[in-house]
């Protein structure tokens, strides 16, 4: 209480942090997002299986990240990004329909 009511400033820190992160490799965030559903237990029959959960679950993420609102925004993000998904996605019969996206 011995300063009164002068204001008190805090002394200036620096403007860059000491350790500023790391960009990580296209390759490692590619492998790590796939890698994070291998283990999903998938509860559909196996006769109705066309996709994999895997591939249907990241489009879903990635499209909602995008902006997307809704099944047929998660189909047409997997259409548009189809060369890129596919080179850490299987995608054995091409990009889920939003039918598949409901679904699921």
């Amino acid at each position: 209480m011995n300063q009164g009511f002068a204001p008190v400033f805090a002394t200036p820190k620096s403007k860059q942090p000491k350790n500023p992160p790391q960009p990580i490799s296209l390759q490692k965030l590619q492998g790590s997002l796939s890698s994070y559903f291998d283990d999903v237990p998938d509860p559909r029959v196996n006769r109705t299986k066309r996709h994999l959960l895997k591939d249907i679950l990241v489009i879903a993420i990635l499209s909602t990240i995008a902006g997307g609102d809704g099944w047929e925004d998660m189909e047409n993000y997997g259409i548009s990004k189809q060369q890129w998904l596919q080179k850490f996605l299987d995608l054995p019969n091409g990009i889920p329909s939003d039918d598949t996206f409901r679904r699921v």
